[in-house]
Parts: structure tokens; sequence; C-alpha cells
């Protein structure tokens, strides 16, 4: 029987890096996030280096919760098992008493409430199959207090709060968490000339982290795993 990889995001930047970890780990791939075209590309692409796997690709407007609540709902119904979800859709909004109410809906309902939602409703079919693997992208930005981008933390600190408490309901059902909580990463959403790209984390370093806490024993757990950015630290 295949294994599924439920990945949100995957159109791009760390969601698709991690696809092609999963792919190459044998996985056969579920992939959602919202632009059609970059997931057509990326589907081909992973075929092209990974023709034993089955590709699904959705589109889905993680603005809308209510789309999203569908979408997940069908995904779930055309699927015996879910093996492994990683949700990794989200925005980054720099700004924090400027943005407008519209602004700040769309912030928390890509990076809260939507992946909140797609998140319980996978859980929901984990705990029937008694086994699963979930993989939140958190941010240090949701660890310690950021400037200048107080409402992109808070959604982010939310995340890591909602994927703690995840943890501890979910060990005795078989079910792991981990939220991994990265610096700045070298994707277009942090493409704005801050700092160099090769000075940031790279997509990579996300999939060799997730690695790292698969490889554990059945004994050892890592339900937070921030990951660090030497550029930023030093400015400090």
């Amino acid at each position: 029987m295949s294994k599924f990889a439920l990945i949100t995001g995957a159109s791009r930047g760390i969601g698709n890096a991690i696809s092609h970890y999963f792919a190459q780990q044998g996985y056969s791939l579920i992939l959602v996030s919202l632009n059609d075209t970059n997931l057509k590309l990326a589907k081909a692409e992973l075929e092209s280096k990974y023709p034993s796997i089955t590709i699904e690709t959705i589109s889905v407007d993680f603005k809308k919760p209510t789309e999203v609540e569908c979408i997940i709902n069908s995904i779930i119904l055309s699927h015996d098992t879910i093996d492994v979800m990683v949700n990794s859709a989200g925005v980054l909004m720099a700004g924090h008493t400027q943005l407008t109410l519209v602004q700040l809906s769309e912030l928390i309902n890509i990076n809260l409430i939507s992946t909140i939602t797609a998140c319980n409703l996978v859980i929901e079919k984990m705990k029937q199959q008694g086994f699963g693997e979930i993989y939140n992208i958190g941010s240090t930005a949701g660890l310690e207090p950021v400037p200048k981008i107080a409402a992109y933390s808070a959604t982010k600190a939310a995340i890591v709060s909602y994927s703690q408490s995840l943890y501890k309901e979910l060990i005795p059902l078989g079910i792991s968490v981990c939220c991994l909580c990265p610096s700045v990463v070298d994707t277009d959403m942090t493409n704005d000339g801050r700092i160099m790209n090769d000075l940031k984390i790279e997509t990579q370093d996300l999939t060799k982290a997730i690695d790292f806490v698969r490889s554990l024993s059945s004994c050892a757990a890592m339900p937070t795993l921030p990951i660090r950015c030497k550029t930023i630290d030093l400015e400090k």
C-alpha cells in the first residue's frame, strides 16, 4: 500500500523542498497550494525525478477557511490513510499597528485559521488510523518577539503553542508532532534585499531537520525545533 504525504504550500519554497524529500522517501504526494500553474510545474518536476510515485495537486485559497475545510475533507474521504501532513502554507506580511483589517484577516486566515482547520481534520483521520506524522512550519518569530512583524509573529506563536499542545495530546495515540521554527529562509517570500540570499537558511535545511527528527529512536521526540540564521543572530 502506498504511503501518502499531504503537503500544503507545496508549489514553492519550503513546501516544495519538503515535497522532494518525501518523494525521495517513496511517499506518494498530495500537494496543496493556491497557484495552480506552479503546482503543475512542481508536479512535472517531481514526476520526472520520481516516476514510481503518484502525485495529486489541488488548488485551494487559504484565505478562505471554509474552502480549505471542504477540500481537506474531500482528500480525507478519497484516501484510506494519510501518513504524513506538512503544514507549510503561509504568508509573511511586514507591519504591526499599520496593518489594515483586510491585511490582518488575510494573515490570520492563511497562517492560523486555515492551517489549524486543515491540521485538525487530518489528525482526526490519523486518530482512526492509529498512526501519523505532523510537521508544522512555525518560525523563530513565534518563539521570541521580532520588531516590525508583530502580527506575523503572533500567528507563528499561535502555531507553536498549538503544535506543543498537539504533541502532548497525541503522544499516546501513535501520532508524532514537530513544529519546525526556522529564521529567515531563502525563498521568494523573504527576497526583500535586506539580507543576501546566500546568508539565509537553505530550504534543504528544513528537509534535513525533518530527516533528523524522523531518525530519532522511538523513545525520543522533538516537538519544537528552532533553526536559527547565523546572520540574524550576529546582528543582535
